[in-house]
């Protein structure tokens, strides 16, 4: 008999106060079909959310709060994940939520195959200029995509891989696979990312949309210099890392990563800047629209045209 939960939720928390009610509300108020768990880990906030993290532990038994020294999201991550004693794990930030009662019944399906990853479709209130294709999921099932394509076939259709929220996991899969966060980096879904990949997990795929996620209004071009060169770090290392040519799903994963790297270009240093022209051969691999499109205008306007023209996009998302 099962005495662990079958799911936990991990919600790192830092300075949210303003959000946190909402997420927690779609949770907690879900048809419960099986036992869960939800770990708030506060990450040092200094709004309050410390004390309403503890007032939801103190309200519900299926509540538990870590509370650390700011070490940022990876940490808080990876710390949660230590603690979680689920056979699944659903990273779930503290802004965003769940999309309606019915979201475990419907997970409920399709953790019963006992599949590594369980992916399934999200939304958001503000589209792009690359709007990811809708329904991606519902394509790749109804066209009988098998194992080994599934990720090239989410990479060519622009379901959005580079992220952590969109799926369910294994726990087992995430211990014995080593995939933690990297620590002090503002894109560290993109290496995890990378290595999952590289797992070949058996997946499941779930077309419903069970997750809303929150992009600010108030984000501005101060917040685009401060990640520029933490984007260009992460993409790099894992092109210099990588044997371009040998993993099809990675390579266009990372023809993708390079495209929106693109823009942050002109944020770079002189030298941050050459670094990133040195890889725009990885572009050769693209499969998406977006990749391809930039692996075009590169080759029309030349690489810094390109990049001055994709910044400006950059700056007219309403984000």
């Amino acid at each position: 008999m099962r005495t662990e939960p079958l799911l936990s939720i991990i919600i790192p928390v830092y300075n949210t106060k303003q959000y946190l009610p909402a997420c927690m509300q779609s949770v907690l108020h879900q048809q419960a079909c099986f036992d869960y768990e939800v770990i708030l880990v506060d990450d040092g906030s200094t709004d309050g959310s410390s004390l309403l993290c503890d007032q939801y532990a103190s309200d519900s038994p299926f509540v538990h709060v870590l509370h650390q020294n700011n070490q940022g999201l990876s940490m808080a991550r990876n710390n949660g994940l230590k603690a979680s004693r689920g056979l699944y794990i659903l990273f779930l930030d503290s802004d965003d939520w769940l999309a309606d009662e019915q979201v475990f019944s419907c997970l409920n399906k399709y953790l019963k195959d006992q599949k590594d990853v369980v992916f399934f479709e999200s939304k958001k209130d503000i589209s792009h200029w690359f709007n990811r294709t809708p329904h991606v999921l519902k394509r790749l099932l109804n066209a009988d995509t098998p194992q080994n394509q599934l990720f090239n076939e989410m990479i060519r259709y622009n379901y959005p891989l580079g992220c952590a929220w969109n799926r369910v996991l294994k726990r087992s899969l995430l211990i014995d696979g080593k995939l933690w966060f990297e620590a002090n980096t503002y894109c560290e879904d993109i290496e995890w990312n990378v290595k999952l990949m590289r797992l070949n997990p058996q997946i499941a795929l779930c077309p419903h949309v069970l997750h809303c996620y929150r992009q600010h209004s108030n984000t501005i071009t101060q917040r685009y210099e401060r990640i520029a060169d933490d984007f260009k770090t992460v993409v790099l290392r894992c092109i210099h890392d990588h044997e371009a040519g040998s993993e099809k799903a990675v390579d266009a994963f990372l023809a993708f990563q390079y495209a929106s790297l693109l823009e942050f270009v002109p944020y770079l240093s002189d030298e941050g800047q050459k670094q990133t022209a040195s890889a725009k051969d990885i572009l050769n691999y693209a499969s998406d629209k977006k990749a391809k499109y930039c692996r075009r205008l590169v080759a029309f306007l030349g690489y810094e045209r390109a990049c001055r023209l994709l910044n400006r996009y950059l700056l007219s998302k309403k984000v």
